[in-house]
């Protein structure tokens, strides 16, 4: 008996292959092609338990066996263990339950950034800048961001023990803290640029995401906003009936959004926005890069081939794959490529992975000058291009910083470490900016600490230290939208979108102008390869 119950495993995971590889390999009718890789299998998998060194257990086997399996069709498939699988819905359902704050691995430890106002870590007592030591009894050293969410994360009411380092205070403090809920919103940023334009930042796609975009839109129409800038840089994607809820508030009636066609070519779905939908008319500017992916796309490319508004940045990933989260025993996920999609105009931008998944998953941004796929035309006429991600109607790209800034700020956390200080010994007032005097107290501080500094690393990097200090300032003294407001002030492609808003304003006049377009249907389909 127990000789059957150590095999029993390893003829389980081959009935669940079996079951997942299946229909891949029926549909070329070549049964005894797949008799022979089963048994290849099977094979294989009795000489890696019978000979390994140290013998993998039946969960490391099964993960690998599907994982190695769905990376062969496509680089966006893939298995989702339990941890993975409650992250996913956790993050999709727009809240969890944990300590409420951000943190962040630094390079004194897991760093509490921002405690969210009124959470339990700021309830009892938790600041920006202290350094989770133990979280449980456990040491954080070596320990991931990631792998210390995991841990602060958990059932509610349940207590969390946390040990941390306060600048200052020689022993560690310890807080027991209550995991409440925590919302997990979309709307990262929403606030007024100017006295008549609005910014709203959305960091991801959940299911919520709709309905705070419409809470955010109605907020800054009180505060006076004529014409908005939506961020969409570095938002991955996620739910895409979020990206199609925004759609619907930005479009105008019965208009295309997206078209999704399956892999067979044959069934093909159109989503639309409702035959007696108002159009509410605001200029608009919609900023991308690379890391803009999904319905990031889906988003940017109805409002780009509708005339809806004009897109500043990058050229975005190139994610046109769809993928259908199947459930797995219930605690467990399959995400499964099920269909391409395409923006209303017939566009297909799915960038090309043939060449191998490195070339994916690093591009070679400095090739992004100019647009590899086939020419579409928008509404109105004008040119616009698909086969590799959205490319801008304005390409600009962020500028980068030194070699000096990023180790001084990915490496040793100076800008924060400093800005914990600055506020413990002298305080931080609203929008406060690094003056001459900071700037002089961090360069002692630097040398204090020993941190890399010289003269001439200082003078050729004043603008951006003095930026990047600013930033952390308003962080730790007021939440990440206030550091991120300073950011906005410099940040370039913020301020191109400022500067291009009446171009915006002209386009949208000339959609209100045009004649009602045709019915689309996305042309020019492409069919699964």
């Amino acid at each position: 008996m127990a000789r059957f119950v150590k095999r029993n495993w390893m003829w389980l995971m081959v009935a669940a292959t079996v079951a997942l590889t299946g229909p891949l390999l029926a549909r070329n009718g070549a049964e005894g092609a797949k008799q022979k890789s089963l048994d290849t299998l099977t094979e294989v998998m009795g000489v890696v338990e019978k000979e390994s060194p140290e013998a993998p257990t039946a969960k490391q086997l099964t993960h690998a066996t599907i994982q190695g399996m769905l990376h062969t069709l496509d680089p966006h498939s893939n298995y989702m263990d339990e941890s993975e699988f409650r992250r996913l819905r956790e993050d999709q359902k727009g809240s969890f339950f944990g300590i409420g704050a951000v943190i962040q691995q630094h390079e004194q430890g897991i760093a509490i950034i921002s405690p969210m106002k009124g959470g339990p870590a700021e309830r009892l007592g938790v600041r920006a800048g202290d350094i989770i030591k133990e979280i449980d009894g456990t040491s954080t050293e070596g320990m991931s961001s990631n792998q210390a969410l995991q841990k602060l994360r958990g059932e509610k009411g349940t207590i969390v023990e946390l040990a941390v380092q306060r600048s200052g205070v020689p022993n560690l403090l310890r807080f027991s803290i209550p995991r409440a809920e925590v919302p997990t919103n979309s709307v990262d940023f929403a606030f007024m640029l100017t006295p008549t334009t609005g910014l709203i930042n959305i960091k991801d796609f959940g299911e919520t995401t709709s309905d705070e975009f419409e809470r955010a839109v109605a907020m800054l129409k009180k505060q006076g906003m004529k014409q908005l800038v939506l961020d969409l840089r570095y938002n991955g994607g996620g739910v895409l009936d979020s990206a199609i809820g925004i759609c619907r508030q930005l479009l105008g009636p019965d208009q295309l959004i997206v078209t999704q066609k399956g892999r067979d070519g044959r069934e093909e779905s159109q989503t639309r926005t409702t035959r007696g939908a108002s159009f509410d008319p605001f200029p608009l500017v919609v900023l991308i890069n690379r890391g803009s992916a999904s319905a990031s796309e889906i988003v940017t490319g109805a409002i780009q081939d509708h005339d809806r508004g004009l897109v500043v940045g990058q050229t975005s990933w190139g994610k046109g794959l769809v993928q259908s989260v199947l459930p797995i025993n219930r605690s467990r996920g399959l995400a499964l490529t099920t269909a391409r999609y395409y923006t209303p105009s017939g566009r297909c931008i799915q960038r090309d992975y043939s060449h191998g998944l490195d070339d994916y998953y690093n591009p070679d941004d400095d090739k992004d000058t100019k647009p590899q796929g086939p020419a579409y035309k928008t509404d109105l006429g004008r040119v616009v291009y698909g086969g590799g991600g959205i490319t801008p109607d304005i390409v600009l790209a962020p500028p980068r910083l030194t070699e000096y800034v990023l180790i001084l700020r990915n490496r040793y956390s100076a800008f924060f470490r400093y800005a914990v200080q600055e506020k413990d010994r002298f305080g931080i007032r609203p929008g406060e900016h690094a003056d001459d005097v900071v700037l002089d107290r961090f360069k002692t501080w630097l040398l204090e600490q020993k941190l890399p500094y010289t003269d001439k690393d200082w003078e050729a990097n004043r603008a951006a230290v003095k930026e990047q200090l600013s930033i952390e300032m308003q962080n730790v003294g007021f939440g990440t939208e206030a550091g991120f407001k300073i950011l906005c002030e410099t940040d370039p492609v913020v301020q191109k979108a400022l500067e291009v808003m009446p171009q915006a304003e002209d386009l949208l006049q000339k959609k209100l102008q045009a004649p009602a377009p045709r019915a689309q249907a996305a042309m020019n389909v492409e069919t699964f390869r």
